[in-house]
């Protein structure tokens, strides 16, 4: 009974994989463009692709902090949930019972 809620894994797993592919495709990208601009000498194009690296690694650990910060928020919402839940759990059965009854309330008036 100790364990804390950890999500079901599916729908939010699910988005935060699409987003992490975009990103990845992205920076995937431009590390390819970055290369295939090396093969040009031109000092312009150099200061270029010196700016494009530098931007692309902030973009890159900017990316990483975001995700940590938003799994960090996340942890501590279901931990406070989780222990809000043990403490007072006839209130959260109370308050899924009048969920679950306004529910079926405007289902039954909506198939009038």
């Amino acid at each position: 009974m100790g364990a804390t809620f950890e999500g079901n894994g599916h729908g939010d797993e699910a988005s935060r994989d699409t987003g992490r592919g975009q990103f990845s495709d992205l920076f995937d990208n431009v590390e390819d463009l970055i290369k295939r601009v090396a093969e040009i000498d031109s000092p312009d194009i150099q200061k270029i692709r010196a700016k494009a690296r530098v931007a692309l690694m902030a973009a890159k650990s900017a990316a990483q902090d975001s995700a940590t910060h938003a799994a960090r928020r996340a942890r501590r919402a279901a931990e406070t949930t989780d222990g809000y839940l043990r403490e007072y759990p006839w209130y959260a059965l109370g308050l899924g019972t009048l969920i679950g009854f306004g529910v079926g309330v405007l289902v039954a008036r909506s198939r009038d």
